[in-house]
């Protein structure tokens, strides 16, 4: 996912809202074995193919650091295509490519399914079912899509629903905006909502009309702070850490929706024959632990662990969960059928947009 302002803005929310509400343990997790700090401290380094910004990074990286001051972070930034083009591409040519692959589109994942390294976790027994779809991919975190909305356009009622923003559409043409289709996570959003609710089509034919979709996320903040859109639907999830610290938070206001709010996991993988498998392997355990998981969302990720929710509140799955309802609580799946079902949807969706 392209983050554009959100990007930009994202250190500064991280540096503010959530390190000044969430203190995270920056000890080493005492599960590690020993044996494997000292193989990926001798390795020296993690190679991260990711489409994580790199704020997100600067906030991280230093915190792991506190716990394995000898093993260097190296993420290289990648949309999912180019990500799955790249490694595999290395891969075939016998070129050192990534260590470790981190990235919330399901696509990616499908693509480099069989480029990735089947390994278990210590911290299995830890995590909910979801967090561990195929042997080897484990979520790291998973963050909820919110509403975002422009106050002065929603001064008396604001959305807090689908169903209240498709209330709107009639007389805000061209004025709501959610992610193309051709955005993986907008996609997987869209389709989700297809397989737990039955009036989900209803919905998109009411909103498509009103509806400009874009690829970047940044783009659709600014113009929603500009009142160019009034709302935005199937936003993402590091907004809300974002609009308060940037003073935002008076031209801005957002919520979960509360008849499905969809969840996005951002999967962690170790890549087959990567250069630096220990330091790999100890990374993605390290934030499936508690200790990561809370270094995790004090930089701005949902953790995914339970256990953490105390310390990480509303950025954990549970904080979203208690809010909203589990029913409401729509995980996006690492499940082939989405990508199946794509040019069928795809279709229909251009239909319900009058194309």
């Amino acid at each position: 996912m392209t983050f554009g302002l959100v990007a930009g803005l994202l250190l500064t929310a991280c540096g503010s809202e959530s390190e000044s509400e969430i203190t995270a343990d920056t000890s080493a997790p005492s599960e590690i074995t020993s044996e494997l700090a000292e193989k990926a401290q001798a390795e020296g380094e993690v190679v991260v193919y990711t489409n994580s910004p790199d704020e997100l990074w600067n906030a991280l990286v230093p915190k792991f650091q506190q716990a394995y001051p000898g093993i260097k972070i190296s993420p290289v930034s990648l949309n999912g295509p180019e990500l799955v083009q790249r490694l595999l591409s290395e891969q075939r040519s016998g070129a050192r490519t990534a260590d470790l692959v981190i990235d919330s589109s399901p696509s990616t994942f499908f693509g480099l399914k069989d480029a990735l390294a089947e390994r278990t976790s210590v911290f299995d027994s830890d995590l909910p079912e979801y967090a561990n779809p195929w042997p080897g991919v484990y979520a790291i975190s998973a963050d909820p899509s919110i509403i975002v909305y422009n106050k002065a356009a929603f001064r008396e009622d604001p959305p807090e629903s689908l169903a209240d923003v498709a209330a709107t559409a009639s007389g805000n043409r061209g004025k709501l905006t959610t992610y193309d289709i051709d955005s993986e996570n907008g996609y997987a959003q869209m389709w989700t909502l297809t397989q737990h609710r039955d009036d989900a089509w209803a919905l998109y034919e009411q909103l498509a009309p009103a509806t400009r979709y874009e690829m970047n996320g940044g783009s659709m903040s600014q113009k929603l702070a500009q009142g160019e859109y009034v709302a935005g639907y199937f936003q993402s999830g590091l907004v809300r850490g974002l609009l308060k610290p940037n003073g935002l938070d008076s031209v801005l206001g957002w919520s979960y929706s509360a008849d499905g709010t969809t969840v996005v996991p951002r999967y962690a993988s170790v890549v087959k024959g990567a250069a630096h498998p220990n330091a790999a392997a100890l990374l993605q355990d390290y934030l499936l632990s508690a200790p990561g998981q809370t270094v995790a969302c004090s930089s701005g990720l949902t953790a995914v662990r339970d256990d953490v929710a105390p310390t990480c509140g509303d950025f954990s799955v549970k904080g979203v969960t208690d809010q909203v309802g589990e029913e409401n609580v729509l995980m996006v799946p690492l499940d082939e059928a989405m990508r199946a079902d794509k040019p069928a949807f795809s279709a229909r969706l251009n239909e319900a947009r009058g194309r």
